[in-house]
């Protein structure tokens, strides 16, 4: 059986770890030619060398900068000729506390990572992919999108306003050829807590990041008159010991 993927340009910003490492490797493997981004250069060197594929392209970028935006665009079409995927994969937690704690700096680096940053990444893609009469565009959200826990406010509120954004967007991308879906992971083994200063000891036994990150692939990994429009993914353990999503 072949893959839908094969051949297709997908970007995945937050390619130096995580889900989007592994997104990645699974795309290379299917036949996809895929840009990776990441702000930190050593991670993201150490991420294309771990990767080793002639169809890979690494592009140091942050998301929250309209022009790393227009640049990393530049570099992948100069590269592939045009864009059919981009995965919004980056994002971080930033601190996690009680919203009486945050400062304003801290608010507005919540918002500006995972949802301004996210809006601005589509905007720009979109000018290239309504051109072209077609995309794909996949942000990935949170379960704190659909549930709530003390000390995430702030987060889950960036989360949760992705998660409408993105069912308008694929609305107005449906006018020209377009779609867009919201991949909606539970906790995983990504990093994510040591990125944020939590523990993460309560992570033993939950997916890892290739895990779920085949999920997200299968996403994208659909016919052209196709679209999932919202896929959520928990790890067992977390569903038996913190939550009913049902």
């Amino acid at each position: 059986m072949g893959h839908y993927v094969k051949d297709k340009v997908v970007i995945v910003t937050g390619g130096s770890s995580g889900f989007g490492l592994e997104a990645a490797r699974i795309l290379l493997k299917m036949g996809s030619k895929v840009i990776i981004t990441g702000r930190n250069k050593e991670r993201l060197d150490k991420a294309a060398k771990d990767l080793d594929h002639e169809n890979l392209l690494p592009v140091q970028a942050d998301a929250c900068k309209t022009e790393d935006w227009k640049k990393l665009i530049d570099k992948a079409l100069a590269r592939f000729g045009k864009i059919d995927v981009l995965v919004n994969n980056h994002g971080a937690g930033v601190k996690v506390t009680e919203v009486e704690n945050l400062t304003d700096e801290q608010v507005q680096a919540i918002l500006d990572i995972n949802i301004i940053s996210v809006i601005k990444g589509c905007r720009e893609v979109i000018k290239v992919m309504k051109k072209q009469g077609s995309g794909h565009i996949v942000n990935v959200s949170s379960g704190c999108a659909h549930q709530s826990w003390p000390c995430w406010a702030t987060y889950t509120a960036a989360k949760g306003g992705m998660l409408g954004f993105t069912r308008c967007l694929h609305l107005e991308m449906a006018e020209w050829g377009g779609k867009a879906t919201n991949f909606v992971p539970g906790a995983a083994r990504t990093g994510f807590c040591d990125a944020v200063g939590i523990d993460d000891n309560w992570l033993e036994g939950y997916p890892g990041a290739y895990e779920f990150a085949r999920t997200l692939v299968h996403c994208i990994d659909v016919p052209e008159n196709s679209v999932v429009e919202e896929v959520s993914i928990w790890g067992t353990k977390q569903i038996k010991e913190m939550l009913n999503p049902f």
